[in-house]
């Protein structure tokens, strides 16, 4: 099985296959895009595969968009972080929490 293979089978799965894609691809960092960002991190809250998205996403260097939870800006600290403390980004240990305010949980 190739690594597109492989990761075709967990985007299948993804809460995010039946959602509006756009939603996870703001164009702005205020506004209205912060209210769309915490949407879709509603809809990676209740994936399956969140982790796997998420390693995706750290392991592809600079993407765009909510991957597994998290934006841009939240992967760069969270690398960041792990290269200051040695600690790694995840752990085979439960999934990763997103914070997702309740007014978009309702949503």
């Amino acid at each position: 099985m190739t690594e597109m293979d492989n990761r075709a089978g967990w985007w299948s799965r993804a809460a995010c296959a039946t959602a509006d894609p756009e939603l996870f691809f703001p164009i702005s960092h205020s506004g209205p895009a912060l209210r769309q960002v915490m949407r879709a991190k509603a809809v990676c809250a209740r994936c399956d595969i969140q982790r796997d998205c998420l390693r995706y996403a750290l392991a592809a260097g600079s993407i765009q968009g909510v991957w597994g939870g998290m934006t841009e800006e939240e992967r760069r600290r969270l690398l960041r972080r792990q290269r200051r403390t040695g600690i790694p980004a995840l752990s085979d240990g439960p999934r990763v929490p997103v914070r997702v305010p309740e007014a978009a949980r309702a949503r």
